[in-house]
């Protein structure tokens, strides 16, 4: 009996232990500080701007500026008259502007106190872009054609590659004739060469704007050159 009544003090002494630590521990407690979050990334996004939208330059566009793509608010214009009107709100002449006839040309965008635009026809840019189209087109440089030949070449075979020849002269290019002394044949006689030279010349020249003199290499080797006419000519 009596050991149970000691049982009972000590687990009612035990209990008022664990309560009063408990207590002395919700009391000592400190709540932890929450981590700070982390900042925001800076927006990508500029705050919109009162300026208006920049036109890519002249040269970029290889033309001048016209129309929308000018971006002055003021400029001073030339209208289809000539007449000059100065402090000219842009937005109200390209509102009024006939946009089925005419451009709106931005002439001189570095003039003071603001660009000079000019009203031009359609009709006349366009017809200034092909001649300007037209005189950039360099005309392709010329090929050297190569025709060779003996000098005892039967007049068959002879004719036929002074057929093509001719053929490369029409087209522009240059012709080399080439009459060569091959092994095993008998060598000509000078007058004999001549008489083929001046068959050359005399069916080749229509065809050609120019021809350097025949020239001798090592004696026995005939070099004509011909620069043929352009298609156009």
């Amino acid at each position: 009996m009596l050991s149970r009544l000691f049982l009972q003090s000590r687990a009612t002494t035990l209990s008022v232990s664990y309560r009063r630590l408990a207590v002395v521990q919700l009391r000592t407690y400190k709540r932890p500080t929450p981590a700070a979050a982390p900042p925001l990334p800076s927006s990508s996004i500029s705050p919109a701007s009162n300026a208006q939208p920049t036109a890519p330059p002249a040269k970029k566009l290889g033309r001048q500026r016209r129309d929308e793509e000018i971006t002055a608010r003021f400029i001073t214009l030339v209208d289809e008259n000539g007449a000059v009107h100065r402090d000219v709100r842009l937005k109200q002449i390209l509102g009024n502007l006939d946009r089925q006839s005419f451009f709106l040309v931005e002439v001189d965008p570095q003039a003071e106190p603001h660009p000079v635009c000019r009203i031009t026809p359609k009709k006349a840019v366009f017809e200034k872009t092909k001649a300007a189209k037209r005189q950039n087109t360099a005309r392709p440089e010329a090929v050297l054609k190569e025709v060779t030949f003996g000098w005892n070449v039967s007049p068959h075979d002879m004719g036929h590659k002074l057929s093509k020849a001719e053929q490369f002269l029409a087209k522009g290019n240059k012709v080399k004739i080439e009459v060569v002394a091959k092994k095993g044949q008998q060598r000509m006689p000078r007058d004999a060469q001549e008489a083929v030279i001046e068959k050359i010349v005399s069916q080749l020249k229509p065809f050609s704007k120019a021809m350097k003199n025949p020239s001798f290499v090592q004696g026995a080797t005939c070099i004509i050159v011909f620069e043929g006419k352009a298609a156009t000519e």
